[in-house]
């Protein structure tokens, strides 16, 4: 029983026996005594708790104040605050995510492919894949990730992200037994923000900092194509690739960043171009080295072509209230090393001897390349139905693009020469109800020639005088890896896709879908002189499924 409520029941005691007093006033004089020695004890024992409370509150102060002098100083110096505890850092926040797939494929033309259509690679009638059908079921879609999260304090926070799945390609991959494909890395990287200053960093592989996002400019919430396809639509721009980059938020509407990001240059070299390490024009011209040491070395060693720069592309983003809209530029960088040769030892066909004999000068060349582009995502009607449209145009963009047409090709003086393109898509997707997607896309990539005089000749990208006179006949010789005279250079790639995704399940477990895609794509290659066969063109019409498991929420 504690102090107080021992108190209080002698104080009821003491007043209940105060009262019966008076009413015993005529009985016997023992009686009366009786109660009075009883009211006598009740009061002396309610001194003794009174004072038991006094010495109990003084115990209680004794225990709060410093144990110790040197205590009591410590604090007096250092303030109030001085004795507080600081609250431990908030533990690591780890979200893993990701999902199991089970697709398939069917191609009306066979690009002995899997998940991801080349579409610059549809074959042409004179290949004997023209009429071959082509079905993969595939589960190398499959996606882990992990995010971790750090908050240093309400204004910084740190971040890691990684991503892969199993689209990489291995030298013993394939479908016979194990199916053992590699595993690759989508995205790897780290993030700083603080919100105080509005300012974020990214560091690692990630989406570009062209790919359009769905608002500001913000890691993980690019706005990318719903598709089953793995290499998305024609005229989708995108890289997923190593870069620095540095965003500055102005208010909760206006966004500004730049990235330096990893180059990799694609090199035209075909049917009247120089050929890497190839002479034309007197020159002999070298853009592209076998990969040593972690970059494919060995006996089936990579080419790398040569890069001496970052690509530098910067951004705005607007989200006003309605719509997100964006803005971005691009610069780039393009590197070669060219040897003159020997002018008495070139012949009037311009080929350069290769002999020791055939001393001349080397130099290396960088020229540029440059493009603009930009994007809107509307919520037409809120929660109901988004429209996307996006471009891009500029000179040696077309790595950039989901096709990956040529950036440059080589001139006349061994330089490389940008290429003028344009990339386009337009997109709308529909949610009828909650769990179900319905997307459709459409989009062309298409490039400018850009030729050059030589003594054998014009030549260059879009040359003329290539021959597509076999593009649409059959013959032995396509049936034993010949060109069947179709060069067939790639100038546009136009594309329509749709497709939908259905919730099955979503719940405690996780989630369950179920998707399905048809795509419709048509290559076309450049005009030819009369006589060479013209432009050429041909299609394929593909058709995807998807069952999928995200077991995190």
């Amino acid at each position: 029983m504690t102090i107080q409520k021992r108190l209080q029941m002698l104080m009821l005691g003491a007043f209940a026996g105060a009262t019966l007093v008076p009413a015993c006033a005529t009985a016997q004089d023992a009686q009366v005594e009786r109660l009075q020695r009883q009211i006598d004890v009740l009061q002396n024992q309610l001194q003794s708790l009174q004072k038991e409370v006094v010495e109990s509150k003084k115990a209680s102060r004794a225990a709060a104040a410093p144990s110790s002098a040197a205590e009591g100083a410590y604090a007096a110096a250092s303030g109030p605050r001085a004795m507080v505890k600081a609250p431990p850092p908030p533990p690591i926040k780890m979200t893993w995510g990701g999902f199991l797939a089970a697709e398939t494929v069917f191609r009306q033309r066979n690009t002995v492919s899997d998940m991801g259509t080349p579409f610059t690679a549809i074959p042409y009638p004179f290949s004997p894949l023209y009429n071959e059908h082509e079905f993969h079921g595939s589960a190398r879609a499959s996606r882990l990730s992990l995010l971790v999260e750090g908050t240093v304090d309400p204004a910084q926070k740190l971040a890691g992200y990684y991503e892969m799945d199993f689209l990489g390609a291995g030298i013993t991959s394939n479908y016979n037994q194990s199916n053992s494909w590699a595993p690759r890395l989508r995205q790897g990287y780290f993030t700083y923000d603080n919100s105080d200053w509005g300012f974020h960093l990214l560091a690692g592989q990630a989406w570009s900092l062209l790919t359009q996002n769905t608002v500001g400019i913000t890691p993980r919430k690019e706005n990318i194509p719903l598709t089953i396809e793995a290499n998305y639509v024609a005229g989708f721009d995108y890289t997923r690739n190593w870069q620095i980059r540095l965003v500055k938020d102005f208010g909760p509407m206006f966004a500004v960043g730049l990235s330096l990001e990893n180059p990799a240059e694609q090199v035209y070299a075909s049917t009247g171009a120089i050929a890497n390490g190839g002479s034309l024009n007197g020159l002999i011209v070298n853009w592209a080295n076998a990969g040593n040491s972690f970059l494919g070395s060995g006996a089936f060693p990579n080419n790398f072509n040569t890069e001496t720069a970052p690509d530098i592309i910067g951004k705005v983003a607007f989200d006003p209230g309605w719509g997100h809209y964006e803005a971005f530029g691009i610069v780039r960088f393009f590197t070669d090393s060219v040897f003159i040769c020997n002018p008495l030892l070139v012949p009037a066909s311009g080929v350069c001897p290769t002999s020791v004999a055939n001393v001349g000068t080397a130099s290396s060349h960088i020229t540029s390349g440059e493009g603009i582009g930009g994007s809107v995502l509307l919520p037409i009607v809120p929660k109901f139905l988004d429209v996307q449209a996006s471009a891009m145009y500029g000179k040696g963009i077309g790595r950039y693009g989901a096709n990956q047409l040529s950036d440059v090709v080589v001139a006349s003086d061994g330089t490389l020469s940008p290429i003028t393109a344009l990339h386009v898509l337009v997109g709308v997707v529909a949610h009828p109800w909650a769990g179900l997607d319905i997307y459709g896309y459409g989009g062309m990539e298409r490039a400018d020639s850009n030729l050059f005089g030589s003594a054998a000749g014009p030549t260059g990208f879009g040359n003329l005088t290539a021959v597509n006179t076999g593009c649409g006949i059959t013959t032995g010789a396509s049936f034993t890896g010949g060109t069947s005279n179709c060069a067939a250079i790639n100038k546009e790639v136009d594309m329509a896709t749709v497709g939908f995704w259905q919730n099955i399940y979503k719940g405690t477990y996780g989630r369950v879908a179920a998707g399905a895609q048809y795509e419709y794509i048509v290559r076309k290659s450049f005009d030819t002189n009369p006589g060479n066969g013209g432009a050429v063109s041909t299609n394929d019409n593909v058709f995807l499924t998807s069952l999928r498991y995200y077991p995190f929420p």
